[in-house]
């Protein structure tokens, strides 16, 4: 069963996320101006792409449902993801395709989707026409699969294939050897990596980082003479100490690295 990554509106959508963060973290203000033009376009409320990423979304969101309501709402999301107009969905994927590709340049589509695999099998499921009878009900039984996962299990780190992370990791490394600071540069490589070992360099790395951030913060509250700057490091303060009670995900590790920007931007106008 081979999935069509380009047809698949949720995967679209993810790299352009993923665009349009590269082109925030590079400071690339023309390039945040396309991929928000493309998000505007094409997944406004009401537009042919926003309402199947909807669909996508409203499984991919679900946890912890029972079995028994898993197969209703596949049954269910499958009726609306048929009841779309399939030729206007393909023509706006064709269109969105190329304005990619001319916007951006062919390598937004590999960008690295963590939950791609997920992504994949949704894509398949709805497209599953042309499928004999075996190969729906297993499409089925693995989308359900994942749909009954606890919580705490979605959101542990998932090893990669090897080549896969080689390839991710050489396009990290071309991508950001000259636009992060150097403690930017650990944190996503040890978040890299942590789909290869589970997530314990990250942990350990974190840690350290997370206590070096604390220390830097309450130096940040005590010297400066701004209210309102006092505020939001108690904030960032507060965020930092409520990590330690949370199982550790991918958007502590996006928010550390702009806490870790937001001490740094501080250092360079004190400076």
């Amino acid at each position: 069963m081979k999935h069509n990554k380009k047809r698949n509106t949720a995967f679209l959508y993810e790299c352009l996320i993923r665009e349009l963060t590269k082109a925030i973290v590079q400071e690339n203000k023309s390039k945040q101006t396309k991929v928000k033009g493309l998000l505007r376009e094409f997944f406004s409320k009401g537009k042919p792409l926003k309402q199947e990423l909807n669909i996508y979304r409203s499984l991919m969101e679900t946890k912890e449902v029972d079995e028994n309501f898993s197969r209703r709402l596949l049954h269910e999301s499958k009726i609306d993801f048929t009841k779309l107009d399939r030729k206007e969905v393909f023509n706006e994927q064709t269109t969105l395709i190329n304005k990619i590709n001319k916007a951006l340049g062919g390598n937004a589509f590999g960008n690295f989707v963590p939950n791609y695999k997920d992504l994949a099998t949704l894509g398949l499921f709805f497209q599953n026409d042309n499928l004999n009878a075996k190969k729906r009900i297993m499409l089925e039984s693995k989308v359900v699969s994942f749909l009954t996962k606890k919580q705490q299990t979605k959101t542990e780190m998932k090893p990669i294939e090897s080549l896969e992370f080689k390839m991710y990791v050489k396009r990290f490394n071309e991508t950001y050897e000259n636009s992060l600071l150097r403690e930017q540069k650990e944190l996503l490589s040890n978040f890299i990596v942590s789909f290869s070992d589970n997530g314990l360099g990250l942990k350990s790395y974190l840690n350290d980082e997370i206590g070096r951030l604390k220390e830097a913060v309450a130096t940040e509250i005590e010297n400066t003479d701004s209210i309102a700057l006092k505020e939001n490091f108690e904030k960032v303060k507060s965020k930092l100490q409520d990590y330690a009670k949370t199982p550790l995900n991918s958007q502590i590790v996006e928010e550390v690295f702009y806490i870790q920007d937001l001490l740094a931007e501080v250092k360079r106008n004190v400076s």
